[in-house]
């Protein structure tokens, strides 16, 4: 049985991939973005933040011994199979609630950049 943090850093590595990939999206066209006030060499820094906190959230699980796996299949849940000391967990997210944690993390990110680069519009 999985504890509330594993729950936790379990969802913040599903987030965080996704979040550095929307990233990386974005710096190509940033003014049709939400992170159209950045300056261009923010968003390496907003990618390294998150890749290091990745790098964490996935040396804990290891730590702990819990392991996901991805289900591939088209509907409106993510859901994977979790692996947790021996036990087995199936666990699936709305994609919507993935979206709302996706926003409150890049929040937070975008929040510990230096804002005295930021662009007036």
């Amino acid at each position: 049985m999985t504890t509330e943090e594993e729950m936790d850093d379990i969802i913040k590595c599903i987030v965080l991939p996704l979040l550095i990939d929307l990233v990386d999206k974005w710096e190509y066209f940033p003014l049709a973005t939400p992170l159209k006030h950045l300056h261009e060499s923010q968003f390496q820094d907003l990618r390294d933040m998150i890749t290091i906190d990745h790098v964490e959230v996935k040396q804990r699980l290891r730590a702990t011994n819990v392991k996901m796996v991805k289900k591939e299949k088209f509907s409106p849940s993510l859901d994977y199979t979790i692996y947790v000391r021996g036990g087995v967990e199936n666990v699936g997210f709305m994609k919507g609630h993935i979206k709302s944690i996706m926003s409150q993390s890049l929040g937070k990110y975008v929040a510990r950049l230096d804002w005295s680069k930021f662009k007036n519009y």
